[in-house]
């Protein structure tokens, strides 16, 4: 099985990912997990930086750098050289583990791309999505906190990876669980069960209990901001697909 943990930047990507690697999905290796753990992220990124390079330069092949947070992205392309890349790291975990994945926020954007690869590889029927989201505003405020970036800006920024998301998972069909991070936070084990139904794979719940921190975030509440109307439609979507378990 190979499981895609997909969400904007300060979604809670983190929390899953990590979850799900202490529960023998293997997300990465300690080699490869990159950043280490930071005062925003102190359990751990669990972010694979194999893929988060190959990420960067399908966009940057477009002349788009996911750290300048800009809300206008194009669609990434694919030459010759980054697909032998992305061939090449797939079959090298895909190789050596039965139940794998990653997680890497700028997979929003690439998904399309790293689909038409499993496709040539004849691994379509393993792949499964996680979905994890959270309310724009805390994003926003999570992403002002850590870059300085107004809230305006980083909402802007959820919704270009959201919609890109849900148009992905709307069109294409693979098996999807849509989770969010406040929800994740007020009961864990509950959250981490059905997930782990969806995957079909058995997980500790001591882990889950131990490895979340419901005090983590503290950018549930503060500074305000008027929602435009697209984001709450956006969010009203999300909270329809929520509810479908």
């Amino acid at each position: 099985m190979i499981s895609i943990v997909l969400g904007m930047h300060r979604s809670g990507t983190s929390t899953v990912a990590g979850i799900l690697h202490l529960n023998k999905v293997i997300m990465g290796t300690y080699q490869s997990f990159w950043p280490r753990p930071l005062p925003q992220n102190p359990k751990g990124f669990y972010e694979n930086y194999d893929f988060r390079i190959i990420n960067d330069r399908l966009l940057n092949k477009v002349g788009y750098d996911a750290k300048s947070y800009e809300s206008d992205i194009p669609e990434p392309l694919v030459s010759d050289r980054i697909k032998n890349s992305m061939v090449k790291i797939v079959q090298k975990y895909d190789t050596k583990y039965e139940h794998w994945g990653w997680k890497d926020p700028r997979t929003c954007l690439t998904i399309s791309q790293w689909v038409t690869i499993f496709t040539e590889l004849n691994l379509i029927h393993k792949l499964k999505i996680i979905f994890v989201t959270r309310r724009a505003i805390a994003v926003a405020r999570s992403l002002k906190t850590r870059n300085d970036l107004p809230l305006e800006k980083g909402m802007a920024l959820w919704k270009s990876y959201t919609e890109r998301v849900l148009d992905f998972c709307e069109h294409n069909g693979f098996p999807t669980f849509y989770m969010s991070f406040e929800g994740i936070l007020q009961s864990p084990e509950d959250h981490c069960e059905k997930m782990f139904d969806f995957l079909e794979t058995n997980f500790d719940p001591t882990i889950v209990k131990h490895f979340v921190d419901k005090k983590i975030s503290t950018s549930g509440t503060g500074e305000d901001a008027e929602i435009p109307n697209d984001i709450s439609d956006l969010e009203f979507k999300i909270e329809k697909l929520l509810a479908v378990k």
